[in-house]
């Protein structure tokens, strides 16, 4: 199981950080230099945590968890009117990637009107391509409770945001509601920490799941082999989303067999994964459990 870590600092024996890395069995999945700034995400091995602390504390630099990492969660609002998608919505989002998260953001076709509020074949498939999924719904309790109603067929996790500070719904988590400016006082970034906490819950929830049927092979690894052999454009970021079971893939047209084709042990990734065409951008890479595959290496 790996732990996901944002390193940041100076440039001072910046190298050394990232071979410790590499010699544990460690992934490098971003990495940005400045000047004289860095920033990493590191995944490696849980039980190597304390030899990776050691080492920043002796470059100088600061280590944060972001326990969100690995995760592409979709924001969903009933539509992209005045009314709905307001600062509340972009304020999650940040708040979301700055744990780790990659976040996409949906404003529902037929999402206004309690009554006649309804999410479309099309949109449901979107969102459950994604791991989790949080709704925000503004400010009226009837409004809301009618449709959390939406919610409630989605094979994924999910959290309703709103207004009113406690409703009688599952998953709902109150406080959040419609704004006119961004969310930057104490009060409200504590409930912004609060949002983050339930999706973090349920995300681990989902963790668990997988480790009990484990899958064949890491993300992260199949992840470090497809920016070796499929490399992204220039200018280009995020080319390969990692998920909690597999990873989104955005490979150029006429690509798709080199990605099926791709070795990772002694197997094809086609052998060990599902690859379909997303609905919503690139290909989906589910990788099965290992009890299905048998061994790769």
């Amino acid at each position: 199981m790996y732990k996901v870590m944002m390193f940041s600092g100076g440039v001072y024996k910046f190298n050394e950080l990232k071979e410790l890395v590499e010699d544990i069995g460690g992934f490098i999945l971003q990495e940005m230099v400045m000047q004289v700034e860095t920033m990493l995400h590191l995944a490696f091995p849980v039980e190597e945590e304390r030899v990776i602390r050691d080492k920043v504390k002796e470059v100088g630099g600061k280590i944060k968890e972001l326990p969100l990492a690995g995760a592409e969660i979709m924001i969903v609002v009933p539509s992209l009117g005045k009314h709905h998608a307001v600062d509340p919505m972009c304020d999650i989002a940040e708040f979301l990637r700055r744990n780790g998260a990659i976040t996409n953001m949906m404003g529902l076709a037929r999402g206004v009107g309690k009554r006649i509020a309804q999410m479309t074949a099309l949109e449901k498939v979107i969102i459950e391509e994604c791991d989790a999924a949080v709704f925000v719904f503004g400010n009226f309790e009837e409004c809301i409770e009618e449709k959390a109603k939406l919610c409630e067929t989605l094979e994924v996790p999910y959290i309703i945001a709103g207004g009113p500070p406690d409703l009688d719904i599952e998953h709902y988590v109150g406080n959040i509601g419609r704004r006119t400016e961004r969310m930057r006082r104490k009060n409200e970034i504590e409930q912004l920490e609060a949002v983050a906490e339930a999706v973090r819950v349920a995300i681990d929830e989902t963790k668990r799941e997988i480790d009990e049927d484990p899958l064949a092979t890491s993300p992260l690894f199949i992840k470090e082999l497809l920016d070796l052999v499929l490399p992204p454009k220039a200018g280009e970021e995020f080319s390969t989303i990692v998920q909690l079971d597999g990873l989104r893939v955005k490979v150029e047209e006429g690509d798709e067999e080199n990605l099926k084709n791709i070795e990772i042990g002694k197997r094809k990734l086609s052998d060990i994964c599902n690859i379909t065409k997303s609905k919503y951008d690139g290909y989906l890479v589910k990788i099965l459990p290992e009890a299905v595959t048998g061994s790769v290496y």
